[in-house]
C-alpha cells in the first residue's frame, strides 16, 4: 500500500521531507490551474496525486443551480484525472442539508435518497469507465451512504465498476466506537472489502461538555488501533489504493502521527511504501 498525507498549507513540505510519496488535489484546481501546473510542482519535489477531491458533488442537494455546477466539474475532473496521474475522485456521500457535511437530514437514510443519487451517478460512472477513472464516495454517519449497507445499496442501483467507497473508519464511529473501536474498524473494513482503494486515517475522540459531544483529535490521543485498520484493509483493497493520512493540523502533530502510522503497519506487517 501507497502512503498519502493531507496536512493543509504543510502538506507538500511534510510530505517531502518524511518521504510520503502521495497528497491530494482539488478538482477545481485541476480545472482552473490545469494538469502541467497542477501537478508538476508535485513531480518536482517527488510526489504523486493520491485522490481529486470533488466533495461538493451532492446529487440530494436542494440548491440545483449550485450542483449543476459542481456536476461540472465532476465531468471535467474525469477527463482530466488520466493527465494527473490519478484514477480516485473523491465526491460527497449525499445530504439532502445544506451543510453537506456539518449537519444532517432525516431524509437521508430514506431510499428514495439513494433512488436519487443512483440516478444521478449512472452517466457519471459511464463517463468514469470511459477514462478508466474511479469516483470513490467519502462514507458518513450523517449522510445518505453511512456505512457498507447503505453504499452496497446504492453500488447494486448504479451497476457500474467505476463507483467504489473509501474505507474512513473513524467519520462513521458511534458514542460506543470511540470508547471501544475495534469491532467497528473489523466491521468497516470487511463489509467495504472489494471495493475500496483508499483508505483515510484521521481520529475522533470524545470533547468535554454535559452531553455526547466529538471531533477529530490528533493521532495520538485517541483510541483506534491503526494497525487492526491496515491489516484488514491490506486484505482487501486494491492494488493501485492509498493509505492516506488527512487533518492534520501542524507539522509537529504531522511527524508524530506519520510514526504512528508506520509503527502500525510495521505492527501489522503490511508495507506503506
Amino acid at each position: 500500500m501507497r502512503l498519502g498525507l493531507e496536512a493543509g498549507e504543510h502538506t507538500l513540505d511534510l510530505a517531502e521531507e518524511q518521504g510520503i510519496k502521495g497528497v491530494p488535489i482539488a478538482a477545481q484546481q485541476l480545472i482552473d490551474d490545469g494538469v502541467e501546473a497542477t501537478v508538476e510542482p508535485l513531480k518536482n519535489r517527488g510526489l504523486e496525486v493520491c485522490q481529486i477531491g470533488a466533495f461538493g458533488y451532492n446529487p440530494l442537494s436542494t440548491d440545483t443551480e449550485q450542483q449543476a455546477r459542481e456536476s461540472e466539474v465532476l465531468r471535467q475532473a474525469i477527463t482530466l484525472a488520466p493527465a494527473a496521474g490519478c484514477r480516485y475522485i473523491v465526491i460527497g456521500p449525499g445530504n439532502y442539508h445544506p451543510s453537506g457535511f456539518g449537519d444532517v437530514d432525516p431524509r437521508n437514510y430514506e431510499d428514495a435518497a439513494l433512488d436519487i443519487m443512483a440516478a444521478a451517478l449512472k452517466p457519471m460512472t459511464a463517463l468514469a469507465e470511459q477514462y478508466n477513472v474511479v469516483l470513490s464516495f467519502e462514507p458518513y454517519l450523517k449522510a445518505a451512504v453511512h456505512g457498507p449497507e447503505s453504499y452496497l445499496a446504492l453500488h447494486e442501483r448504479v451497476g457500474s465498476s467505476a463507483l467504489k467507497a473509501n474505507v474512513d473508519p473513524t467519520s462513521l464511529y458511534t458514542y460506543w466506537d470511540v470508547l471501544d473501536p475495534q469491532t467497528s474498524l473489523e466491521k468497516t473494513c470487511e463489509g467495504f472489502a472489494g471495493h475500496y482503494g483508499l483508505v483515510h486515517i484521521k481520529e475522533v475522540g470524545l470533547e468535554e461538555g454535559f452531553h455526547v459531544r466529538m471531533g477529530l483529535t490528533p493521532l495520538a490521543n485517541g483510541r483506534s488501533d491503526w494497525a487492526t485498520l491496515l491489516r484488514y484493509a491490506g486484505r482487501h483493497m486494491a492494488d493501485d489504493g492509498w493509505v492516506v493520512l488527512e487533518h492534520v493540523q501542524s507539522v509537529e502533530e504531522g511527524r508524530e502521527s506519520i510514526r504512528i502510522v508506520r509503527d502500525a503497519a510495521k505492527t501489522a506487517g503490511v508495507t506503506l511504501e
